[in-house]
């Protein structure tokens, strides 16, 4: 009995060899999504000059996008702070101002208040700095990643009291409740006791924020 004679015919896959350019084209297309192709041919060089492992040299990839990404959020946190000036706690003229605990304000200078929620009220005569520590409060928790925010007691009573009339106040509330740290500026009863005008006095974000 003959077997009947049967034929497989199987299409070959063809091999595709990458070549260094299309890899490196490849390289440099993901990169560009993640916004590091700019520092590749560089690190390359580096690598190569250097004779760094790939973990190193991927380390230093990232490392280089990793401080921008934290640059451009620390700049995003300075222009949401609204601080008036550039002043910082450490130019504060210690030696001009009598009575400052410098212990205490080294102490504010941590930010460690901030983790206990505790409020700090500044207290004195105009003229004894009280603006450029707020400042530079706001300064120091800006820079250890805090949301910031400064706005003066004129402003903050005049846009509640606006934000009440307009129906907006929980909107207005939930701003302001926002920020890890809020500095209030100037916050004397000539600035906004009478913010109400004729239609009687803004609702207390003072006694809001306490709540």
């Amino acid at each position: 009995m003959n077997t009947p004679l049967t034929t497989t015919q199987t299409t070959a896959t063809p091999v595709t060899t990458a070549t260094p350019a299309s890899v490196y084209q490849q390289l440099r297309g993901h990169l560009t999504e993640l916004k590091l192709a700019d520092a590749l041919p560089r690190v390359l060089d580096q690598a190569q000059a250097e004779g760094w492992s790939l973990t190193h040299a991927l380390e230093r990839l990232l490392s280089i996008e990793v401080t921008a990404t934290d640059a451009r959020r620390l700049s995003g946190r300075f222009r949401f702070a609204n601080l008036p000036t550039g002043a910082t706690l450490d130019d504060f003229d210690l030696a001009a101002a009598s009575g400052i605990d410098r212990n205490l304000l080294a102490e504010l200078g941590t930010c460690r208040y901030l983790e206990t929620a505790t409020n700090v009220l500044l207290i004195g005569p105009p003229g004894v700095g009280k603006t450029h520590i707020a400042t530079g409060l706001g300064h120091a928790a800006v820079q250890a990643g805090y949301r910031t925010y400064f706005t003066s007691a004129a402003d903050l009573a005049a846009r509640c009291h606006r934000a009440a009339i307009e129906g907006k106040w929980g909107t207005m509330m939930r701003f302001f409740a926002g920020p890890t740290l809020l500095v209030i500026d100037l916050c004397r009863l000539r600035d906004y006791a009478d913010v109400g005008g004729a239609a009687g006095p803004a609702p207390s974000v003072f006694q809001d924020c306490d709540r």
